[in-house]
C-alpha cells in the first residue's frame, strides 16, 4: 500500500497521524492543554492545510484490548469530526484512566468539548 488509503476508505491516511516522538514532544512542550474527564487534548498550530492526530494510551489505563479500543475510538471521532476541527493544527489526545470505562457518547462528548476549545482558542490568537 502506498499509504494513502483507498478511494472510499473510511480510515486515516499516514498524512492525518502524528508519527514521530519529536512531533508529539513539540506539540508537548510548545502548544496549548484542554483536560476533560476523559481526555487531555494538546494542540499546537502546524504549516499544512489539513488537521493530524496522535494519540497516547497508557499502560495504567488497562490491557491491549482495552488501550486498542479507546484508540480505535479516538480516531474515528477524529476522523469523523476532522472537517468540522480547525484545519493546520496537530492535535495529541492523551487518555486518562476514566475512558477506559466511559461510554463511546461520554468519549464523543469529551472529545467535542476539547475540539470547540481548540476553536475557540484559536480565534483569540
Amino acid at each position: 500500500m502506498n499509504g494513502s488509503p483507498r478511494q472510499g476508505s473510511q480510515t486515516l491516511s499516514w498524512k492525518e497521524r502524528l508519527h514521530k516522538r519529536r512531533d508529539f514532544l513539540r506539540i508537548y512542550s510548545q502548544g496549548k492543554r484542554i483536560y476533560t474527564a476523559t481526555l487531555v487534548a494538546y494542540f499546537l498550530q502546524n504549516k499544512l492545510d489539513r488537521p493530524r492526530l496522535g494519540v497516547t494510551v497508557s499502560r495504567k489505563i488497562g490491557k491491549a484490548a482495552t488501550r486498542t479500543r479507546i484508540k480505535r475510538r479516538i480516531r474515528e471521532l477524529f476522523r469523523t469530526t476532522k472537517s468540522a476541527g480547525a484545519p493546520g493544527f496537530d492535535i495529541v489526545v492523551n487518555v486518562r484512566k476514566a475512558a477506559a470505562r466511559a461510554s463511546f457518547t461520554t468519549l464523543q462528548k469529551d472529545y467535542l468539548k476539547a475540539l470547540g476549545r481548540i476553536e475557540r482558542n484559536t480565534e483569540r490568537s
